[in-house]
């Protein structure tokens, strides 16, 4: 069992004055409102393509477009997270949520959906700078790893949900330009209801200890990567953060995209059998997003990572190769099987990059791991629909295998086990004083 890090390390040695602040519950809402726009244009394509009658470049720039507004919000989030702190921060970004759904409803041609698609990526990437630096300071250790590693079923819940509701809405004989467009305006129910939350919510009593004392408040990146360079636990972490967060987000932004237009192009049923296939699908991301946190206190962040990625490689290459031969009964199979590994891959990345942190800079290092992330996502995503049309969905799927490959690369030979690491909630740097507490396979 992965407990020797939160054994030899009691809450007891916590400063007295330390209080725990149950942010648990609304980090977790948080993140299924990022999700919910993160996936929104994926899940609702095929009425987005026809309402706006895309071209495959205008739909790999309208999928893409929330990807490349994650980037800059990843950075800008996480700067304004460790400068105005982490309430304040999760407040302005419910309410960018709340206004980025309005108007993409309200979009009346392809250029302003893709602009204000771009304005509602910035607040899922500042949030999860935010929303996971606020997590960290708010849980006990062993506590703040498991819920953190709930992101991948909070996705999972948004794109069910997503589903049902376009479900829901053909059954009822809504017209495909509002279901997509009612689809996107849910969103805002549960956005309300974090932002009503928060403000009952106490700010981090970790950020409000570094604010007295400004450590690395100005610090710019240059600064910053300095940090990261000369501290083994925290430069380890980060280049798996970063490798990993770009493996598994190109997974994402390529392969889990696109497996509405996968499923559909099989021609295996009509558009509600196909729906109902893909709600299928993404149901299986429920018990895998539950199962990996119930796992990782007993087999650690490490090993959660690489088995998935060992498994996404294994969907992969089996979906690419039924594409190929056109075994088209088996690509189901296969995407069940992508969906689990991928839930897992994903799980340790934000978690163990905001956990060795200090919390002067948590925000800012979370965002730029996020930032990592998020780049080759959206350069894969704007070109993955030309790579299908010029060589075709099996070889484009194929191509994908590199990603996974390198988050196993990452996973085995880079990470180091941080399962109830506390130097960063602990007046004494203990990572500094015993530089290989953490940094052993």
């Amino acid at each position: 069992m992965i407990t020797e890090g939160l054994s030899s390390m009691e809450t007891k040695r916590l400063p007295p004055v330390r209080q725990w602040n149950n942010a648990g519950p609304l980090i977790l809402l948080s993140i299924f409102v990022d999700e919910w726009n993160y996936f929104s244009v994926p899940m609702l394509s095929l009425f987005i393509e026809k309402s706006f009658s895309l071209n495959s470049y205008l739909l790999g720039t309208a999928t893409g477009a929330i990807i490349a507004g994650s980037s800059l919000g990843s950075l800008l989030g996480g700067w304004l997270t460790d400068r105005f702190g982490r309430k304040r921060v999760f407040a302005g970004n419910m309410i960018l949520f709340i206004f980025s759904a309005l108007l993409t409803a309200l979009s009346a041609n392809v250029t302003m959906f893709i602009v204000v698609r771009f304005i509602a990526g910035i607040p899922v990437g500042s949030d999860l700078a935010n929303g996971y630096a606020y997590l960290m300071e708010s849980l006990p250790p062993g506590k703040r790893e498991i819920t953190g590693t709930k992101n991948t079923l909070m996705a999972s819940l948004a794109i069910v949900s997503i589903n049902l509701a376009v479900l829901l809405l053909i059954f009822i004989g809504v017209s495909q330009a509002l279901v997509w467009k009612i689809s996107v305006l849910i969103s805002i129910i549960p956005a309300s209801v974090a932002l009503a939350i928060v403000y009952r919510m106490a700010e981090s009593t970790e950020w409000e200890a570094s604010r007295l004392h400004r450590p690395g408040i100005h610090s710019g990146l240059r600064s910053i990567f300095k940090d990261i360079s000369s501290d083994p636990v925290l430069r380890r972490t980060s280049t798996f953060s970063w490798i990993s967060g770009a493996a598994s987000t190109i997974e994402v932004g390529t392969f889990a995209f696109f497996i509405p237009l996968i499923i559909t192009s099989m021609d295996i049923s009509g558009e509600i059998g196909s729906r109902l296939i893909i709600l299928a699908v993404y149901s299986v991301g429920i018990p895998a997003g539950y199962l990996g946190p119930l796992i990782v206190s007993r087999i650690g962040l490490k090993k959660l990572s690489y088995r998935g990625y060992a498994i996404t490689m294994a969907a992969i290459v089996g979906s690419g190769l039924a594409l190929i031969f056109q075994i088209y009964y088996l690509v189901p199979l296969f995407i069940v099987l992508f969906v689990w590994g991928n839930h897992w891959n994903s799980q340790p990345i934000l978690t163990s990059q905001s956990l060795v942190a200090d919390p002067a800079l948590k925000g800012r290092i979370t965002g730029l791991a996020n930032f990592a992330a998020t780049i080759p996502a959206f350069i894969t995503t704007f070109l993955f629909p030309s790579i299908i049309d010029s060589a075709g969905l099996g070889w484009a799927t194929l191509l994908v295998v590199a990603a996974p490959a390198a988050g196993l690369f990452a996973s085995i030979f880079i990470f180091r086990e941080i399962f109830g690491y506390t130097s960063d909630i602990n007046g004494l740097s203990e990572k500094k004083a015993k530089p290989d507490a953490y940094d052993s396979s």
